[in-house]
């Protein structure tokens, strides 16, 4: 399997040019709160609601990072219409979180250790600073739009918006630093913002979803190169109650897992 993807990687050089191991800011990654769902499926009444939750998330070996670990914290609010325009909703949500992390070699990010064309990058991660452990601190802001629809037992729904981020920290300082030296490719400055869509699909457990509901959601954000776009799916349940969990598998934060409270006005 290495020497297949070094064979890759050359061929890759040799039509394209050197391609230097990639790093993205964390902040790119997309939000982990999940949208919520009428609690009921009968509800066609307009309704306003806010939610809170908290996450951990962890990357072992990916994205040029390893052993990743942060905490966070978000909080949302919907408006959902009534009557005939109840599937329409706005969801406008912030949050924040930060943590720690190692720089990786990752052959799905463009870095071989085996390869000529990173070995200087690849010295740098041995050395003292390379073993260090960077921190890193991001606040995000989401707003979305879209229509959820109930089939019977089943949710489907879309929703089409854009997500924001912002901040500042050692690993984000250190990766412009190694840019600059021609180490490796900084992707994303300490802001930016993203087009983003989601779709779900789910279902109502039992009769009225008097056993709450359960939701696989995928999220994608859109950026000038496609190589560029990332994306997550959590899988949630909600419980009438309106306290929810989940896990999710994100790019750049490979997984979480993420608990909250829903109220409903």
């Amino acid at each position: 399997m290495k020497k297949q993807l070094i064979l890759l990687a050359a061929m890759t050089v040799a039509l394209t040019g050197c391609y230097k191991p990639m790093t993205r800011s964390m902040g790119a990654t997309l939000m982990p709160l999940p949208l919520m769902h009428r609690s009921s499926p009968d509800s066609s009444a307009q309704e306003l609601s806010v939610t809170a939750s908290g996450f951990y998330g962890h990357t072992d070996d990916a994205y040029n990072v390893e052993n990743l670990n942060a905490f966070g914290g978000n909080i949302g609010l919907t408006y959902r219409m009534g009557g005939k325009l109840s599937p329409f909703f706005l969801n406008v949500a912030a949050g924040v979180f930060g943590g720690s992390l190692h720089f990786g070699c990752d052959a799905s990010y463009r870095c071989l250790r085996d390869s000529e064309s990173d070995e200087d990058y690849v010295a740098w991660l041995e050395s003292k600073e390379g073993r260090e452990s960077y921190s890193f601190w991001n606040m995000q802001e989401r707003i979305l739009t879209g229509a959820d629809f109930r089939l019977g037992y089943l949710i489907i729904g879309a929703a089409v918006g854009f997500q924001l981020y912002e901040g500042s920290s050692d690993y984000d300082s250190r990766r412009a630093m190694l840019d600059n030296e021609g180490l490796m490719e900084c992707r994303g400055g300490d802001f930016g913002a993203d087009l983003i869509s989601s779709f779900w699909l789910g279902t109502y457990l039992g009769r009225q979803g008097q056993y709450g509901n359960l939701v696989v959601e995928y999220t994608r954000n859109y950026k000038d190169v496609y190589a560029d776009v990332l994306a997550s799916i959590k899988w949630t349940y909600t419980h009438p109650s309106g306290f929810f969990g989940g896990v999710a598998r994100n790019d750049l934060i490979k997984y979480s897992v993420f608990a909250g409270k829903q109220f409903v006005f």
